[in-house]
């Protein structure tokens, strides 16, 4: 029963997600979202109380889903270049680009408005910034990057522009969202910053 009810609501947070990239999060209703999760709204608000609570949830599942994919790769059995590798592989193959380049667009925009929104932004960028700061880190102590432990804060505030950028280039549509090419161009950047040096 647990099971369905964590699936059902996993479901709504999805399609709560895809509702605030499509219309914006000022203008997505609890009518769209049971629309297109193909419950009733009565379920939504058993599950999540107000649409407020309903969208603030869905943000914070959108960086959950990262959580879950980051927490998967082991340091303790990747070498610092392989953690990398999977957090890029990671992020590139979220379903739906252009939606999420959409939503954290929406998101940023969002705050200056919201400011209680703040801290739902802000934990996406640190996880992020946390896990490859750390590999980078790990990588640069034990030589298997080709970095010294000065230049890391700016190597890994240049990575995360770039994805940040092109986010922002796929959402409005100025470059194709295509998973392969942004892996392919994340993994050569990464190479060229980080250095990593043959085993």
């Amino acid at each position: 029963m647990a099971r369905n009810q964590e699936a059902k609501r996993r479901v709504i947070l999805e399609a709560t997600l895809e509702s605030i990239s499509r219309h914006g999060y000022e203008a997505t209703r609890l009518r769209d979202v049971s629309e297109s999760a193909g419950v009733s709204i009565g379920v939504l608000q058993h599950y999540f109380g107000t649409r407020e609570q309903l969208l603030g949830e869905a943000l914070g599942y959108a960086s959950g889903e990262l959580v879950e994919h980051f927490a998967a790769l082991d340091p303790a059995r990747l070498s610092p270049w392989m953690e990398l590798r999977g957090m890029i592989g990671v992020v590139c193959g979220m379903p739906s680009l252009h939606g999420r380049g959409l939503l954290w667009l929406e998101m940023s925009s969002l705050v200056r408005r919201h400011p209680e929104l703040r801290g739902r932004l802000d934990s996406v960028y640190e996880l992020w910034d946390t896990h490859v700061r750390a590999a980078v880190q790990r990588g640069a102590a034990d030589g298997s990057l080709g970095v010294g432990p000065e230049s890391v804060d700016d190597l890994v505030a240049i990575f995360l522009a770039f994805f940040d950028g092109y986010e922002y280039e796929i959402a409005s549509s100025l470059v194709p969202d295509d998973p392969a090419v942004l892996e392919r161009r994340a993994v050569l950047l990464a190479e060229r910053l980080f250095r990593p040096v043959p085993a």
